[in-house]
């Protein structure tokens, strides 16, 4: 009888052990929320403000990273940037909402980059010239073996000094045939020099248009009588913040001469030519786009 009631004893012993190691744990009570940033793709920690919001519940106001946010509730939690970081926020990744289970963790990386510094890039019209010497608009005799060119003053602020700049510029030249035998044939040349800095800056590239179609060394463009023609020369430089240029530009010669970007070559006595001009300057990260462009300029007429 003692035996038996000792085996009943230890059964219950053992269920009521079982039962204990069943019910020692507390069901999870939420996760963890990991909080991270980078800037330039690299890791970066320091002093940042940002939300993490629950579907239910209040939120979460972060204040740093890297950060460590235990406790949260179980279920879908978006994160969104509010301000500081080390740059321009761009954006939250793997995904600005995730869910977050039981026991589980997510994390939360926040994106940055180095903002680009700010330039200010200004171009103005200053005169026409005929064979280097200034000339007024208005009706002008061409002597041959003349050449017409034209000057802008072109400058580019920044925050450092004598820093080299890519600067990307156009400029247009409106040719109109007033009189003369048709077609007056343009020769193009586009050569490096008819396109100039004071002081010298690096070219990047030069290129010649018309009407916005690419032309090409040798090839020839009719000018017809009350038919405007567009040419256009597109030339990249390196140029230093804070200095001022002056940039001339030998569009067209009466024939032939050197360092022109056309050739007049078919212009025979009594040509006359109505000419006005406009330019642009282009450098990225311009504040200011307001003088990025002169207006077309007063008409230079010539009589060859």
């Amino acid at each position: 009888m003692r035996r038996k009631v000792f085996s009943i004893w230890s059964i219950l012993l053992v269920l009521v052990v079982s039962l204990g190691v069943l019910g020692s744990g507390c069901p999870p009570t939420g996760g963890t929320i990991e909080v991270y940033a980078t800037l330039d793709g690299l890791p970066w920690e320091g002093l940042v403000d940002y939300t993490l919001t629950p579907d239910t519940g209040s939120p979460i106001n972060g204040t740093s990273v890297n950060a460590t946010h235990s406790s949260a509730a179980a279920g879908n939690w978006t994160c969104a940037y509010v301000s500081g970081g080390p740059g321009l926020f761009v954006d939250i990744t793997p995904s600005p909402t995730q869910t977050l289970a039981d026991g589980a963790t997510i994390d939360f990386t926040l994106n940055f980059v180095t903002p680009a510094p700010s330039y200010d890039a200004s171009i103005s019209f200053v005169t026409w010239t005929i064979n280097g010497v200034p000339v007024p608009p208005g009706v002008h005799p061409l002597p041959p073996n003349s050449y017409i060119d034209i000057e802008y003053e072109e400058h580019v602020d920044g925050p450092e000094v004598g820093e080299l700049v890519a600067v990307d510029q156009v400029c247009w030249l409106q040719v109109h045939l007033i009189a003369g035998d048709e077609p007056l044939w343009l020769h193009v040349v586009n050569a490096d020099a008819a396109v100039k800095q004071d002081p010298p800056a690096t070219k990047t590239y030069q290129d010649c248009t018309v009407f916005g179609t690419p032309v090409y060394p040798c090839d020839e463009v009719p000018l017809y009588i009350c038919e405007p023609v567009t040419l256009d020369v597109e030339v990249g430089w390196e140029k230093a913040v804070c200095t001022n240029y002056t940039k001339t530009i030998n569009w067209l010669g009466f024939p032939s001469p050197p360092d022109i970007l056309f050739d007049a070559w078919t212009a025979t006595p009594g040509t006359v030519l109505n000419l006005t001009a406009r330019g642009c300057i282009y450098v990225e990260g311009d504040t200011n786009p307001d003088n990025d462009c002169t207006d077309w300029c007063s008409t230079l007429q010539i009589i060859y």
